[in-house]
């Protein structure tokens, strides 16, 4: 029985395998829970989101995305400049404001599993976060790739809903966030609250879904407010 005995706390204390997660996610994180890891994993993330980014930002069609409204008036130059401007603010700021919310969300579900009962830490938290972001962020590579690639639309993501129903600005936006890997990731997050933040199944898959619908909420707004702004 012995060796049995060694092998079994040999395999409680391995490493996670953040590329794991996507085949046993619920081995990944109960090792997460013993032995949580940060730097490989935070690496490896924010690679993802500046080719991401990147892609994503010199793939977009920019006289689909600027308002012809919000052009008129200006010379071919200035409008050339507004282009340039769009893209690389659009580089920087969604790879310098991925990177901040790695750090953002981990406080978001160490406040889920205190509120739950359970007890964490922040870096256990973190760790978590980055597993689920990898797979999130797996999903803006590819749409980054796409639209760099193809004339796919720049208003919605190609792995969403909105790339299947016709639908307008406001309403794309909306669809947009229901999102094959997004959906995917807040799954994770369920199951991981659950294995590495200790709490209740139950507990887990409520605040999950609660985050879910805040997200869907935030995107329907932000629609509605682009809408109305460009109307």
């Amino acid at each position: 029985m012995e060796p049995n005995v060694e092998k079994s706390n040999y395999a409680e204390t391995e490493k996670p395998s953040l590329f794991g997660v996507i085949t046993s996610p619920v081995v990944q994180f109960k090792r997460l829970r013993e032995k949580p890891i940060i730097g490989i994993p935070l690496f490896i993330v924010i690679v993802l989101i500046a080719v991401g980014y990147i892609f994503q930002g010199l793939g977009m069609n920019y006289d689909e995305l600027l308002k012809s409204s919000s052009l008129d008036g200006l010379t071919d130059e200035q409008i050339e400049m507004t282009k340039t401007i769009t893209k690389y603010g659009t580089i920087f700021g969604g790879i310098f404001g991925g990177i901040i919310a790695l750090f953002i969300v981990p406080l978001i579900y160490w406040l889920c599993v205190k509120i739950s009962g359970g007890v964490t830490s922040y870096k256990k938290m973190l760790s978590l976060g980055l597993f689920t972001a990898f797979i999130s962020n797996i999903g803006l590579v590819i749409n980054g790739l796409v639209l760099y690639f193809t004339d796919a639309s720049s208003i919605y993501s190609v792995t969403s809903l909105a790339s299947i129903i016709p639908a307008g600005k406001s309403a794309a936006a909306f669809l947009s966030s229901i999102e094959i890997f997004s959906i995917w990731s807040y799954i994770l997050v369920a199951v991981g609250l659950h294995h590495t933040g200790g709490i209740s199944k139950k507990a887990a898959w409520i605040s999950a879904v609660v985050l879910f619908v805040i997200m869907l909420v935030f995107s329907l707004v932000g629609g509605l407010v682009n809408s109305v702004a460009g109307a």
